[in-house]
């Protein structure tokens, strides 16, 4: 017949991924609140520049050059007045001979004056237009060159040629006029290219202010996600210190949820870890429970043991002679004195697992093969089992299972599971089913090494009521059961450094898993050659 489908252990947490870590979580907010402040500061450093240049502009180009302008409009006035003073008195005089000598230098060295200054009036501009970061604004640069433009026409006009002599200059009133025009017009066209600096650089303050104050808001909106952020990634750690605390003062039940976060990080591993610990602790404490009563149990049943076998042992020679003397009485007295006869022999039995079970000798221990002793047994207990009507398969594998133990304790073990699917599978509320039992065995790789792993599996009713409870003494559901069974497999298979559990109990079935360590064959004895 086809065998149940096995049941596979969990699988192991998966490996935490980079991205659920608590140390890459918390880097990306520090990293995220650094890249902005970065980014602020860049765009505030891009406000200031811009504002400074604007003020460099107004102070080191407009200023100087206004002042340099004023000096030589002033020069040129002058000028203008000496044009003027010669034109009237060209009017008055027209046969006077005009300059002399003296006069016609100092008239030409302030002709050189107002051409200087108009040269130096031009030079800010030139310089502002070769500066890169003046120039990337497309209205500046316009009204640079603009005013560029006019210091060429007058500078153009201002100079007078070697060969020129300065009478011809005090006889050209027009040319004075144009050089005035153009003064005016450049200083009409600085101050609104100045009043244009200003507005721009007030509004590039406020721009700036308003830039700075919506920054300071992202930045503040973004520490608090990041605190948020922060604090919600170790609350956990809260809740793992209370745990923990109430673990250290004694409270084994003590679990963390790990429903709080899908992700793997550190802090879901060490909950994890601590859930593990305190399932180990609660174990571990419940095992010593166990012994603890167990060794109770043991003492007790030892004294119960022997103030009962001794009179149990009369009565039982009574009752042999009784049935002699009566051996022509009715019948019904015969039956009786049968009936006595075997609850005294069920006495006997109980008080002999009583006695087993407190005075368990220690295990023998030495090589196993355990297939072996599997197949064996089944064929010594498997005609009692066919009688009953209980299929049995058997899964041995064909290499050898070796393991280190005792073997008549490991037949007992074996023999006891047997024993109990036995009884689960012919109980009544098997109805219409067919009765079962699997015997499974192979070689599992362990954490610590390898390991013999043993399934007895039924398809009975299953275990009523707390199948936790088992392997607690004295525990039993049968009517006549000593709840003795189960607490002795127990016992020599923790001698043997095994562990034995319950796999699953249900209306399906039930399912014992036995794990014994693995052990090397034993050496090949050694033989002398023949002499």
């Amino acid at each position: 017949m086809e065998a149940p489908p096995t049941h596979d252990a969990a699988e192991p947490p998966a490996t935490p991924r980079l991205r659920d870590s608590l140390a890459v979580r918390i880097t990306a907010l520090v990293l995220l609140l650094l890249f902005a402040a970065g980014g602020s500061a860049l765009l505030l450093l891009g406000q200031v520049r811009g504002v400074q240049r604007r003020f460099d502009l107004l102070t080191e180009v407009y200023v100087v050059f206004n002042h340099r302008l004023a000096a030589a409009h002033l020069q040129a006035m002058r000028i203008g007045q000496q044009v003027a003073r010669a034109q009237e008195q060209a009017q008055l005089a027209p046969h006077a001979g005009g300059l002399d000598d003296a006069a016609a230098g100092t008239f030409q060295v302030a002709l050189e004056e107002r051409a200087r200054l108009v040269r130096a009036a031009k030079e800010p501009i030139e310089r502002a237009l070769a500066a890169q970061e003046t120039t990337d604004d497309e209205q500046v640069r316009r009204d640079l060159q603009e005013l560029a433009a006019r210091l060429s026409q007058l500078e153009a006009l201002v100079s007078v040629p070697d060969d020129v002599e300065p009478r011809k200059v005090l006889q050209d009133p027009r040319t004075q006029a144009r050089v005035e025009r153009l003064f005016q017009a450049l200083s009409e066209r600085s101050r609104q290219a100045i009043t244009t600096l200003e507005r721009d650089v007030q509004r590039a303050q406020r721009r700036t202010e308003r830039l700075t104050l919506a920054l300071t808001a992202v930045m503040a909106l973004l520490g608090a996600l990041a605190a948020v952020g922060v604090f919600l990634t170790l609350r956990p750690l809260r809740r793992l210190t209370q745990r923990v605390r109430r673990l250290g003062r004694g409270d084994l039940a003590q679990r963390v949820d790990l429903s709080f976060s899908r992700r793997n990080d550190e802090v879901t591993t060490l909950a994890r870890e601590f859930n593990h610990m305190a399932e180990a602790l609660e174990e571990r404490e419940r095992r010593l429970l166990q012994g603890e009563r167990l060794a109770a149990a043991g003492q007790l049943a030892a004294q119960i043991t022997h103030e009962i076998r001794n009179p149990l042992s009369s009565v039982a020679l009574n009752v042999e002679l009784l049935e002699d003397e009566l051996e022509g009485a009715a019948p019904e007295a015969r039956g009786l004195v049968r009936k006595i006869t075997a609850e005294v022999d069920r006495l006997a039995a109980v008080t002999d697992d009583y006695l087993s079970f407190a005075r368990r000798p220690k295990p023998q221990l030495q090589p196993v093969e355990l297939g072996r002793e599997l197949r064996d047994l089944l064929e010594f207990f498997g005609g009692e089992l066919d009688m009953a009507g209980v299929e049995v398969s058997l899964q041995v594998p064909d290499g050898p299972l070796w393991v280190r133990g005792d073997p008549g304790q490991l037949r007992q073990v074996l023999l006891n599971l047997l024993r109990n699917s036995q009884e689960a599978v012919l109980s009544p509320q098997m109805g219409e089913r067919a009765p079962r039992v699997w015997v499974r065995a192979r070689l599992v790789a362990g954490e610590v090494g390898a390991g013999v792993e043993v399934e007895v599996e039924d398809n009975g009713p299953g275990i009523e009521g707390d199948a936790g409870r088992i392997f607690e003494a004295f525990v039993t559901s049968k009517a006549r059961g000593t709840g003795l069974g189960l607490p002795i497999v127990q016992q020599i298979v923790s001698d043997h450094g095994g562990v034995v559990e319950v796999v699953r109990t249900g209306p399906s079935g039930t399912c014992f898993r036995l794990c014994l360590p693995a052990c090397d064959p034993p050496a090949a004895p050694v033989t002398s050659p023949p002499a």
